[in-house]
Parts: structure tokens; C-alpha cells; sequence
């Protein structure tokens, strides 16, 4: 019935024949998504996040380090002033995220809570500059410079330049990356065996927390839930779940040792102890 309802193969009767005989109808191609609304790693929309964000972390460095040195009341008042407003700007990331993430159309406790270890870094990253106690200097270290730049290599995230979560993404990711790295260079950090032990003992209590919370709600906090991101990364490679787990953890212990090992070996190959401490 109705099989020569249809004007031929090919023909204007295309689509109502190949819903009369059964067959699936071919519909028209979706329009591309316009520029703004998407993001793809290694592409323009890339160069340009990291053409605006590298460039203020470096020049923050530069200002906070030149004042640093001139050593002078006034000059050492600007660097104070320069921490508060990375200080007050990270405040305001952190509340845009919190309220965007907790509004009704986005919040799903399965990705919405703030426990990735970006998230409890850009919270501890305004104690950085304030309180400069010396665990979370530690924590932003390792957390901030040796884990969170991987957002800047290969950032996961689908939202474009149009969407507020690109926003937080990358504010957020500069004032994580930003602040340790400010504090590295203007303030001179530098990790000792115990501050690597310290913050070791801390990623895996969390890495644990998380990743029982992840079996319990089927989500992904600190990516080592079963869970596949939206966009392909390197933890894709370390193999099925759990075993990736343990090998993420391993990965991530050995690279915490190599990132404070090069101090003493730089020292030890200078042929000089540290003596310059950190502010």
C-alpha cells in the first residue's frame, strides 16, 4: 500500500515515498553551530582564551616581582594592593560559579557541586593571598601548576565564547593556574619534602572522598568516576575503569615528586643550598 504514492527515487516526492515504503526519512542536515557557541581545543577559539590568559598572569607577575624588589614602602604597598585585587577577583569568580551552577535550569548534583580539585583550588586560592599560610601555598603549588594547567593544554569544555560557563571555565582556570604561579615567581615558593608529603596525603583523601561519591551518584567528580567526559582527554587512555583509578593516582604521586624535586636538584646543581626564603 501507497508504494506508488511517491514521485520516483530522487525525485520532489522523495520523502513521502520513503515514508510510505518503511524506509527512514533523510532528514536536511543541521546547520552548523555558529562560532560563539562552541569550543573545540587546538583550534582559534583556543589561541584566543590563551592569547587574554597568559598575558595577565604574566603581567601580574612582572608588576608584583619589579615592586618586590624596588623593596620600597610605597612599592611593596602596590604588590599588597595587587594581591587583594587577585584576591577580590577570585571572590567574585567564585560566587558567579557557585550561584550559576545552584540555579534550578543547571544545577544536577552529579556535576554541580564544587569538588573537582579546580573548584576547592579557586576557593583556596583568596586565602593564598591573604593569609599566605603555608599549606594551601603548598596545595596551589602541586594542585595549580602541576595539575590544573592541564585546562590551558587541553581544555574540557563544550561552551563557546556566548555561554556563562565559558566565562567561569577560564576565570576560573586563571585565577587557579594564576595564583600559584604568582606565587612562585613574585613571592618565590618553594616546596619542600614536607609540603610535597603534606599535599599528597590531602589529594588522596580527597581522591578517595570523590571517588566513593562518584559510585554512589554516577558522577565524574575528580575524573575518576565511570563516567565519559563530553569531550575526549588523556585519562581516556589510561585504560578501562577502575583500573584507571589507580593509575591516575600513581601518575599523579610521581608527578607531585618530580615537581619538588627540581628545586633541590636546581640547587644541588648550582652547587648552593637554598638560602632565600620564600615571603
Amino acid at each position: 500500500e501507497g508504494e506508488g504514492e511517491g514521485e520516483g527515487e530522487g525525485g520532489p516526492g522523495t520523502g513521502h515515498w520513503a515514508l510510505s515504503t518503511g524506509h527512514s526519512v533523510c532528514s536536511p542536515p543541521m546547520p552548523p553551530a555558529p562560532w560563539y557557541a562552541t569550543f573545540h581545543s587546538f583550534t582559534l577559539d583556543h589561541a584566543i582564551a590563551l592569547a587574554w590568559t597568559v598575558p595577565l598572569i604574566a603581567v601580574s607577575c612582572w608588576l608584583g616581582r619589579r615592586w618586590i624588589v624596588r623593596g620600597t614602602t610605597e612599592s611593596i604597598s602596590r604588590e599588597k594592593q595587587l594581591c587583594a585585587a587577585w584576591a577580590g577577583f577570585i571572590v567574585c569568580v567564585n560566587v558567579w560559579s557557585i550561584f550559576h551552577w545552584l540555579q534550578p535550569e543547571h544545577y544536577d548534583i552529579r556535576r554541580s557541586l564544587p569538588l573537582h580539585m579546580c573548584d576547592i583550588g579557586m576557593l583556596l586560592a583568596p586565602l593564598l593571598f591573604l593569609t599566605h599560610w603555608r599549606p594551601i601555598r603548598a596545595i596551589m603549588y602541586f594542585w595549580g601548576i602541576g595539575l590544573s594547567t592541564q585546562a590551558f593544554v587541553s581544555p574540557i569544555l563544550v561552551e563557546g565564547v556566548a555561554e556563562p560557563r565559558y566565562w567561569i571555565f577560564w576565570l576560573g582556570h586563571l585565577a587557579i593556574v594564576g595564583s600559584a604561579v604568582y606565587d612562585l615567581i613574585v613571592r618565590r615558593f618553594r616546596p619542600t619534602i614536607r609540603d610535597c608529603v603534606t599535599t599528597t596525603l590531602i589529594t588522596i583523601a580527597w581522591y578517595a572522598g570523590v571517588g566513593v561519591l562518584n559510585v554512589c551518584l554516577g558522577s565524574n567528580y575528580g575524573y575518576n568516576g565511570n563516567v565519559v567526559p563530553d569531550r575526549p582527554t588523556v585519562i581516556d587512555r589510561l585504560g578501562p575503569w577502575p583500573a584507571r583509578v589507580f593509575i591516575l593516582a600513581g601518575i599523579a604521586i610521581a608527578w607531585f615528586g618530580v615537581l619538588w624535586v627540581v628545586w633541590p636538584l636546581s640547587d644541588r646543581l648550582r652547587g648552593r643550598t637554598r638560602s632565600t626564603p620564600s615571603l
